[in-house]
């Protein structure tokens, strides 16, 4: 008799079962590497810290040590979450004044050194290993340094991205000299490509620790490079950086507590949507109608505004997120939407990017990590150190030169960012997921989308981050949506007032992400088919 196959989920993948730890990146030796720290005995820190590293070797437009990090902790013998701010500040040496009055700017640019800040990735790697780790620091930098000096053979969709991105790289000599074959073109699918003096670097840091990139050798060959290039960036600024401990912000949402990293990160955002989405009890309409789309898609608009007024590094906000976080926010601002017709958007003057890496793990005591490392846009400001192998990032471009508003430039001041990790508890604080959805201004609308899969509709891991997505973009007011959202759908919202584009060219993000089964202890994860991603557990 024939053997009757089980039928997939439409996604194509199913969700991975796993009890003694997991882990899940966009890059599957990233995963491998993660997977095998935790069978060496290392925790959840000491895994995410090398996904990371070897990330910045595997999908170099996207992350590195020249970028940004944030990251959520959960402790399972406290029941309690942790946040880290691992963004760095502008330089000190260059001015608002010099910026607008003369080289009269209204925006910083996205390539170059005027939007170089100071990268805080590698303080919040140390930071995390420094505090949680178990394994050597430079055992866990080793698979980075061997798949850069050694090469690894690069991945369809990172074969793609790096080739539309070839332009930029044209643009810069070590850019050039640093991520072309024989400086001309993208690697292709399946071709091993080498970063020795990105190994090299990689390997300094190994052996002297995560400060080395902040004040020493490494630091002062990154101040020289800058300086000859016209940055700003002097080495005080390295010198006088530090990844930092915050507290995240929370919100309880369909008797769930939603987790966010704090401003300067946008995961506010998140928090805004659903908490208006759920005053507006989303909840009585089928998952993907166009009731259940117009109501995201303007709560969206909504909070997106409230972002781009308020959000900046918190030493400079001038609302108390409590307001923001209130049940008279939500009640205000659902009130304000129209169930028949869609609002005009609040355009935003700030850059918001498209590349970033979100990753987690979790391992066999309960700890987890949910983490993103950016470098903003596609190699970041486009400068790179042919030397060290460093892509720096744009971050600074995420300010504005609006006098008087709190995001705007100043030096020794954090950008408004987009990267934010994501994690849900239960009201008890015990883990239920550890997640993330990257690419730019989608991560908040891609999140709230994502955890109303979880709850409301029930979805195990791969089935949530897989399933179709919209997104809105706050500048043009157009939203997009993938298929299988079906022409019914899209008609009645026309006759709403959206303005609908093609899904073809647009950012529907990718993410991950890891379950905790409280009733057996097991994970349950879940890779976005949308890029390269893979979930590994043991």
């Amino acid at each position: 008799m024939a053997v009757k196959f089980w039928r997939r989920p439409h996604s194509g993948r199913s969700a991975v079962h796993a009890c003694n730890g997991m882990v899940v990146s966009s890059q599957p030796l990233a995963s491998q590497t993660g997977v095998r720290i935790l069978e060496a005995g290392g925790n959840a820190c000491d895994a995410i810290v090398a996904m990371a590293a070897v990330l910045n070797v595997v999908e170099p437009f996207s992350t590195g040590i020249g970028g940004d990090a944030f990251a959520l902790l959960y402790l399972p013998s406290e029941k309690t979450l942790k946040s880290i701010n691992g963004s760095g500040f502008a330089p000190k040496g260059l001015s608002y004044d010099y910026l607008v009055n003369e080289l009269k700017l209204d925006q910083i640019p996205k390539m170059g050194v005027l939007p170089i800040t100071v990268p805080g990735a590698v303080g919040a790697w140390g930071l995390i290993h420094e505090t949680y780790g178990r394994l050597q620091w430079e055992d866990i930098l080793q698979p980075a340094i061997q798949y850069a000096q050694d090469g690894f053979p690069v991945s369809p969709v990172i074969a793609q991205v790096w080739k539309e991105l070839v332009p930029k790289l044209l643009s810069h000599q070590g850019a050039k000299k640093t991520y072309l074959i024989n400086d001309q073109r993208a690697p292709l699918i399946g071709e091993i490509f080498k970063q020795k003096n990105l190994g090299s670097t990689l390997r300094i840091i190994s052996k002297q620790g995560a400060d080395a990139f902040y004040r020493g050798d490494l630091s002062n060959q990154i101040v020289e490079f800058l300086q000859q290039e016209g940055g700003f960036i002097q080495t005080s600024d390295l010198k006088n950086y530090k990844a930092e401990w915050t507290t995240p912000v929370s919100r309880e949402i369909y008797n769930n507590i939603v987790w966010e990293h704090g401003p300067n990160g946008q995961g506010l955002v998140t928090l805004l949507i659903l908490s208006i989405v759920e005053e507006l009890d989303i909840a009585r309409y089928p998952h993907n109608s166009a009731d259940y789309l117009h109501y995201l898609v303007e709560a969206k608009k909504l909070a997106f505004a409230d972002a781009f007024a308020n959000i900046a590094d918190p030493d400079h906000m001038t609302i108390p997120l409590s307001k923001f976080l209130s049940e008279e926010y939500a009640q205000t601002h659902a009130s304000q939407i129209n169930p028949r017709q869609a609002m005009m958007s609040i355009p935003t003057p700030l850059q918001l990017g498209d590349d970033t890496v979100y990753l987690t793990a979790a391992d066999k005591d309960g700890m987890a990590v949910s983490f993103i490392n950016s470098l903003f846009y596609g190699f970041g400001s486009g400068v790179v150190d042919p030397n060290t192998g460093i892509a720096f990032q744009n971050r600074g471009a995420g300010f504005s030169l609006i006098k008087g508003h709190p995001n705007q430039y100043m030096p020794n001041k954090r950008p408004f960012h987009t990267i934010i990790p994501g994690m849900i508890t239960s009201p008890e604080n015990e883990l239920l997921y550890s997640f993330g959805v990257m690419g730019g201004h989608h991560q908040p609308q891609g999140q709230a989308q994502v955890f109303l899969n979880l709850i409301l509709q029930e979805m195990d891991p791969q089935d949530a981050i897989s399933c179709p997505r919209f997104h809105h973009d706050q500048f043009t007011n157009t939203v997009a949506f993938e298929e299988p959202i079906g022409i019914g759908v899209r008609s009645e919202l026309r006759k709403r007032g959206h303005s609908i584009l093609d899904s073809v060219g647009t950012n529907f993000g990718g993410g991950q992400i890891i379950q905790r089964n409280l009733s057996t202890g097991c994970y349950i994860g879940g890779s976005d088919p949308r890029k390269d991603g893979q979930v590994q557990g043991f």
